[in-house]
C-alpha cells in the first residue's frame, strides 16, 4: 500500500492523505476524512516508505515499525455516548505514528474482566499497552503478564506502579464552584462519581467558598454518560428544588441533564445553571 493508493482509495490528494499522516492536528482535511484516511491506514496495514523516510530525514536509517495497544477502560455506555475516549486514541494513533509505532488493536474493558475473556482476546505481538479511562488497580496484575510497558492516561492518580500521564480534573471542578459562586449561587450540586478527584475538587471549592456540603446536593451516578445525567438529575431535582447550579463529572453527563430539565419543564440557564466538565 503506498500513499497514492491510499489517497485514490479515501478520494483525496496524494498531499493530503501526506499532511494527516505526518502533521499531527493539521486542518488539510476535516475530521470526517481524516478518520477515513486513518481507517484505510489501519486496515492496510501502511507502513510508511523507508527510503522516502530517510531523505526527508537526510539519508538517517529509520527504525522499525513496532507496535502498541489501547484499552478503553470504562463502560460501555461510556464508550457509545462520549466522543472524549475515541479522539484521545485517535490522537494517540497519530502521535505513535511520528515515531513509528503502529496502533494494532484497542481493547475493551470486557476483554479483560474475566481470565477467559482475556484468554479468547488472543495474543499480541507487542510489549506496550496505553490504558485510557478508568480501572481497577488490581487488573494490572494481569495486564502485566502480557504487556512489559504500561502507560495509563486519566484523571485520577492510581496506586499502582506504572507510568502515568494525568489531567488533574480535581482543580477544574474547585474552580468551578468558585465560578458559581461568584455569580451569587449558594446551592451548588454535582452529578458524577465519588471516591474521584472531580468529588473531590467539588468539596475543597465548597469549602473554600466558605458553603457546607448538602448530602441532598451529591447524586453519586454508575456510568459517567447521558443516560446517568438524565437519571442523576431527576433525582437532584426531586431531593431539592432549591438548587441553582449544578456541576456534572463530563459533558455526556451534562447533556443528559439538559434532558431531564426539558422533561420537567426547568428553565436552563433561567431557573438551574449547569456546567460540564471536559471542554
Amino acid at each position: 500500500m503506498t500513499l497514492k493508493e491510499i489517497a485514490k482509495e479515501a478520494g483525496v490528494s496524494i498531499s493530503t492523505v501526506s499532511r494527516v499522516l505526518n502533521q499531527p492536528n493539521t486542518k488539510a482535511a476535516s475530521a470526517q476524512v481524516q478518520e477515513r484516511i486513518w481507517n484505510i491506514v489501519r486496515k492496510t496495514g501502511y507502513v510508511p516508505n523507508p527510503v522516502a523516510r530517510e531523505l526527508r530525514h537526510a539519508l538517517q536509517p529509520t527504525p522499525v515499525m513496532q507496535s502498541i495497544y489501547g484499552l478503553i477502560a470504562c463502560s460501555p455506555g461510556e464508550v457509545r455516548d462520549d466522543p472524549f475516549f475515541p479522539r484521545i486514541i485517535s490522537s494517540i494513533e497519530q502521535e505513535a505514528f511520528q515515531s513509528n509505532f503502529v496502533l494494532k488493536y484497542t481493547y475493551s474493558m470486557l476483554e479483560f474482566q474475566t481470565p477467559a475473556a482475556a484468554r479468547q482476546s488472543g495474543g499480541c505481538d507487542s510489549d506496550n499497552l496505553i490504558i485510557v479511562g478508568r480501572f481497577q488497580p488490581s487488573l494490572l496484575t494481569s495486564m502485566k503478564k502480557r504487556f512489559r510497558n504500561i502507560v495509563y492516561v486519566g484523571l485520577n492518580n492510581l496506586e499502582a506502579e506504572c507510568d502515568q500521564v494525568l489531567c488533574d480534573c480535581f482543580f477544574a471542578v474547585r474552580d468551578t464552584v468558585r465560578y458559581f459562586y461568584d455569580r451569587n449561587h449558594r446551592n451548588i450540586a454535582f452529578i458524577g462519581a465519588e471516591q474521584e478527584g472531580r468529588y473531590r475538587g467539588y468539596l475543597e471549592g465548597l469549602r473554600l467558598c466558605g458553603l457546607p456540603p448538602c448530602p441532598e446536593h451529591l447524586v453519586q451516578i454508575n456510568t459517567l454518560s447521558m443516560d446517568g445525567g438524565l437519571q442523576g438529575m431527576k433525582q437532584l431535582l426531586s431531593q431539592n428544588r432549591n438548587i441553582t447550579a449544578v456541576i456534572c463529572a463530563n459533558d455526556m453527563t451534562a447533556i443528559g441533564a439538559l434532558r431531564a430539565c426539558k422533561e420537567l419543564g426547568v428553565q436552563v440557564p433561567d431557573e438551574i445553571s449547569i456546567i460540564g466538565i471536559n471542554d
